[in-house]
C-alpha cells in the first residue's frame, strides 16, 4: 500500500506541476453545478496527492497492524483536498481584474502640478490611481499655480483635469 500512497502522490504532484504552465482554471469554472468538480483537473491533481502525501504520512508515522484507517482517512484528505482546490480556483477564475483609470476614478485624487498652471493656459499634473502614476493636462480654477503645488482634481473635461489648490 506504500507504493500506491507514493505513486498518487508523485502522479498528483506531477500533475500539479504541469498545470502550473498552461491555463489551470479552464475547467474549473463550475458551471456545470457540483458534480463536474468531480471531472475537472484541479480535483483529481490535488486528491491525488492529498491522498498520496496522508496515507503515506500515516503508514509511515503510525505502524499499526490495519490498512482500513489508513485508506478511510486518506482517501477522505484526497477528496476534501481536491473539492476544495477545484472549488477554489473555479472562484478565482471567475474573478474580473480592472486597471484601467478613467477619467471618473480621478476626481478627488490629490496630485502635485508638474509643469505650471497660468490663469489662461494648461499645465501639468501628475497624480496616483488605482496604482499608475499619471501625467494629465490640467487647468486651475483660481488663478495660477506654480511647478510642486499640490493640488486636488475637482472635474475632467475629456483628457484635461480642473485642479485647484489645498
Amino acid at each position: 500500500m506504500l507504493l500506491t500512497y507514493l505513486f498518487c502522490l508523485l502522479a498528483g504532484g506531477v500533475l500539479i506541476a504541469l498545470s502550473l504552465e498552461g491555463d489551470s482554471g479552464a475547467d474549473a469554472d463550475g458551471a456545470g453545478g457540483n458534480l463536474s468538480l468531480l471531472f475537472s483537473t484541479p480535483f483529481w491533481s490535488f486528491g491525488l496527492c492529498g491522498f498520496g502525501l496522508c496515507g503515506l504520512l500515516l503508514s509511515l508515522l503510525t505502524r499499526s497492524g490495519t490498512v482500513l484507517p489508513t485508506v478511510v482517512v486518506a482517501l477522505g484528505m484526497g477528496v476534501a483536498m481536491g473539492l476544495a482546490a477545484a472549488r477554489l480556483l473555479g472562484l478565482m477564475g471567475r474573478r474580473d481584474v480592472d486597471s484601467l483609470v478613467r477619467s471618473a476614478d480621478l476626481i478627488g485624487r490629490e496630485g502635485i502640478v508638474t509643469l505650471a498652471i497660468e490663469a489662461e493656459s494648461r499645465g501639468f499634473v501628475e497624480l496616483t490611481a488605482r496604482g499608475s502614476l499619471i501625467r494629465r493636462p490640467a487647468v486651475s480654477n483660481g488663478g495660477s499655480l506654480p511647478q510642486g503645488t499640490t493640488v486636488v482634481v475637482v472635474a475632467s473635461d475629456g483628457h484635461t483635469l480642473r485642479v485647484d489648490r489645498i
